[in-house]
């Protein structure tokens, strides 16, 4: 009995840090793509994300010239991740941040020369890229309707 006393102080003293990691499991990346100078939205953009040498993500942009998508931190090798982005009409654009909380950037790539110029290229462009359409699973949820008596 005497030692179950001191057992029992060991335990609750003790510090269990498996279930409270600070670690983030997943890290959101926000981006919104414009052109340079005129600050025109560019819409079909194509995010390559690559950590280390292996690309880990793909996105393309919205008609807002937005992409969105959530990157595993297992995936991420030094807390480092490097965009490859190809914009329509512009020059492909790259560069290396490091995450350590998630993402929110514009992106502002510059007209130039690239073999990316027509949106009718985009299939074109994703099929060289391997870059594989995105399936999304949606569900309707019907409206709760709520009678109320007036008498």
């Amino acid at each position: 009995m005497k030692h179950l006393i001191y057992i029992i102080i060991i335990l609750f003293s003790i510090q269990t840090n498996g279930q409270n990691s600070t670690e983030k499991k997943q890290f959101r990346i926000d981006l919104l793509t414009l052109e340079k100078n005129t600050k025109d939205t560019l819409i079909s953009s194509i995010v390559e994300v690559f950590s280390g040498e292996k690309r880990i993500e793909t996105s393309i942009s919205d008609f807002d010239g937005i992409s969105i998508f959530f990157l595993n931190s297992k995936d991420i090798i030094n807390n480092k991740i490097r965009l490859k982005i190809h914009g329509l009409k512009c020059s492909v654009f790259e560069k290396e941040y490091e995450l350590t909380d998630d993402l929110n950037t514009e992106i502002h790539l510059e007209y130039g020369e690239s073999e990316y110029t027509n949106r009718n290229q985009l299939s074109e462009m994703r099929k060289k890229l391997d870059i594989k359409l995105k399936m999304f699973e949606c569900q309707v949820i019907e409206p709760e309707i709520i009678y109320i008596d007036k008498n």
